[in-house]
């Protein structure tokens, strides 16, 4: 008779980069890539597990995959 020996992961998960979450609706973010030289900040007004809707500052909208969040940097609430 054979027993399975059930293995145990000890490995911390992966340290996500500084900045790098994923927002809530009504975040303020700046884009991480500029437009013309020029930092392009938004609001976020849909976040699910796969997508975010941002509503930029100069009248563009965007979703984004969860995966492009390290495009996109939260801005604290003092720096609005």
């Amino acid at each position: 008779m054979t027993e399975s020996v059930e293995t145990v992961r000890t490995e911390s998960p992966p340290e996500k980069a500084p900045g790098v979450c994923r927002p809530r609706i009504g975040d303020r973010i700046e884009r991480s890539v500029t437009r013309a030289g020029i930092r392009v900040r938004g609001t976020v007004h849909y976040v699910d597990d796969l997508q975010m809707l941002i509503k930029w500052d100069d009248g563009r909208s965007e979703s984004l995959r969860s995966t492009d969040a390290d495009r996109i940097r939260i801005l604290p609430a003092d720096d609005t």
